[in-house]
């Protein structure tokens, strides 16, 4: 999505995000908020604010973070699921269409994920078959 994000804007745009960073099980990878961060600034954004908040947030209901009503009767659950937000401002830095820089910078960054990881890679590398012997 960081290309995507990267192709809206224009250079100068804002990316500001708030939410979770909940990854989908098939997901190819799951980097941590540094790997991130260093992706979305090998995708050439300048990171000028960046926080993962100490205060968790209802995925649901907010009374879902209230402890003192777990035990009251007509609570609404015996579980409840919460995050802490990542939340960040970004500045696209320049689109230069004609430069694969910043794309190589990027694709290496997510190399690099894949690795530490265990992942294999999807990234397409040219290569010489070995004949067999």
């Amino acid at each position: 999505y960081i290309w995507t994000i990267r192709h809206l804007l224009r250079r100068g745009g804002i990316w500001i995000n708030y939410g979770p960073v909940q990854w989908h099980q098939n997901a190819q990878l799951h980097p941590t908020t540094n790997e991130l961060r260093d992706m979305i600034e090998a995708g050439g954004f300048e990171v000028k604010h960046w926080e993962v908040s100490e205060k968790l947030v209802a995925y649901r209901h907010p009374d879902d973070l209230d402890s003192a009503h777990s035990n009251e009767r007509g609570s609404r659950s015996t579980r409840s699921e919460a995050y802490r937000p990542l939340k960040f401002v970004a500045v696209l830095k320049s689109v230069d269409s004609g430069s694969n820089g910043q794309e190589e910078c990027l694709l290496s960054s997510i190399q690099k994920v894949r690795l530490s990881t265990g992942r294999r890679s999807i990234i397409q590398h040219d290569f010489v078959e070995e004949p067999d012997e």
